[in-house]
């Protein structure tokens, strides 16, 4: 945080594997905020796992991602999100009814809890995580937009910022090679310049006033090139649209 600190960020997002140790005065003291977290789980009892959310073990599995909540709370984060389950769960009666269960827990603690689409997860895009959110029936239930899955899933940007509205939650921009979520840094891999632009142009002009958040791999060859890259890009952007 201290590195990002000396490049200009004053923002980081932490998972709970990266918060242990961290507290309130660590952050204050830093001058970082933390908007969001991550809170699924990356250790769990045997037996139990995400995809627990959408099987009779649900009520042993929420626990953990509601004391994730708490702690997310606790170090001043006003928003969290989390994956889905494997394939095919995203409809199931026990699936919905965990993901209404954590959005009412978030909304309690003045959260936005966002679900966050993937290829090849249960909720796959961004209509199928709207369905979920509709049927959630849960007030602190919202949708994460990741710009990189939209470049796999082939959605359009400026069509989902408008169908997602006022449940749109939380962004992640990041660029892939088309085919994998790499997590590269923006017009590092296939995306142009058009696209970002675009996309940018359209969340502008959304309800959505929250943070960005640039999402990269550490292991790529030159991870805080590529988010200050990334920062100055958008930075470009919002100084040419004014």
């Amino acid at each position: 945080m201290r590195r990002l600190q000396a490049l200009g960020f004053d923002m980081v997002d932490l998972r709970p594997d990266c918060w242990n140790g961290i507290d309130q005065d660590d952050l204050q003291r830093l001058g970082i905020v933390v908007p969001c977290t991550g809170v699924t789980p990356m250790q769990m009892a045997p037996g139990l796992s995400l995809d627990s959310l959408a099987t009779p073990s649900a009520d042993a599995a929420l626990p953990y991602f509601t004391n994730a909540l708490e702690r997310s709370a606790s170090i001043g984060a006003t928003c969290a999100y989390m994956t889905t389950p494997d394939r095919g769960a995203g409809e199931e009666p026990a699936y919905v009814r965990s993901m209404s269960k954590l959005g009412d827990r978030a909304a309690s603690l003045g959260m936005k809890l966002c679900v966050e689409p993937s290829p090849g997860r249960a909720l796959a895009d961004y209509t199928e995580t709207m369905r979920l959110i509709d049927n959630a029936g849960s007030e602190g239930l919202f949708a994460l937009l990741d710009l990189g899955h939209l470049l796999l899933t082939g959605e359009d940007p400026p069509a989902t910022i408008k169908a997602l509205g006022d449940r749109l939650g939380y962004v992640h921009v990041d660029d892939n090679d088309g085919q994998s979520d790499a997590h590269y840094g923006l017009m590092e891999g296939v995306m142009s310049e058009k696209y970002l632009y675009g996309f940018l142009d359209a969340l502008a002009d959304s309800p959505y006033k929250g943070p960005l958040a640039i999402e990269i791999k550490s292991d790529l060859p030159s991870p805080l090139l590529s988010l200050v890259r990334s920062r100055n890009l958008i930075a470009e952007w919002a100084l040419a649209a004014g």
